[in-house]
């Protein structure tokens, strides 16, 4: 089994003024399961996490249309304090998204990717490392 292991930075995500009061709002770059936000402000964030994949599958040097992997994911925050990772699958989703329109496999379905798993990875710049492993096609 080949195992590839990459970090992908979290987006830049511009403040947000809120019309009503003027407020400056700077929503955190984590898409979260949670969150209950309209398709205008999370589509960029969504873009930039599929954007910076791609830039990250790029320099890592992953090879192109493997027929099965699994995917793990250690979500790594800017501050401590206990959540839920799961919460983030949306923010894996995309992430998913963005190494599947790279080329490491045909499809994003269960039939090539395996997972992904997502784990608490600790406090430091925000982004998600990712961990790659090559499956067997028959492997379940």
């Amino acid at each position: 089994m080949t195992t590839w292991t990459l970090h992908v930075p979290a987006p830049l995500v511009k403040p947000v003024v809120k019309r009503k009061t003027g407020k400056v709002f700077q929503r955190q770059p984590f898409l979260n399961s949670n969150d209950r936000d309209h398709w205008r402000v999370t589509n960029p964030i969504k873009n930039g996490w599929i954007t910076n994949a791609i830039t990250a599958a790029e320099e890592a040097g992953l090879p192109k249309g493997l027929a099965r992997v699994q995917i793990d994911g250690h979500i790594i925050k800017p501050r401590g304090g206990t959540y839920d990772a799961m919460n983030y699958y949306p923010t894996a989703k995309a992430l998913v998204d963005g190494l599947t329109r790279y080329g490491l496999t045909i499809d994003d379905s269960n039939e090539y990717v395996r997972g992904p798993y997502l784990h608490q990875g600790g406090k430091g710049d925000a982004g998600i490392t990712i961990t790659i492993t090559e499956l067997q096609e028959d492997e379940e």
